[in-house]
């Protein structure tokens, strides 16, 4: 994977998350308070689980970038092309 393709996945993501929990018709679908998770009515729990989703996301992105890099530097040691 490319470093382009990796942030167009990104905002991808980005934009889903997001999107989910500012749209009205996803916010009106999942505003509920049954089923309750770890005491939280859904829809809070919803919007706890957001951020942590993207944090997580940006870790995986970090390493994915990294060796992406790698992957680089090394071609170029090797004097060859990284696709």
């Amino acid at each position: 994977m490319t470093r382009k393709a990796l942030y167009g996945l990104s905002a991808v993501i980005y934009l889903a998350l997001m999107g989910l929990i500012t749209l009205p018709p996803v916010t009106a679908a999942l505003d509920r308070v049954e089923p309750r998770i770890l005491g939280f009515p859904f829809f809070q729990f919803f919007l706890l689980a957001v951020p942590v989703a993207l944090a997580v996301w940006l870790i995986i992105w970090f390493l994915w970038e990294c060796k992406i890099e790698d992957a680089k530097e090394r071609s170029e040691e090797k004097g060859g092309d990284v696709k």
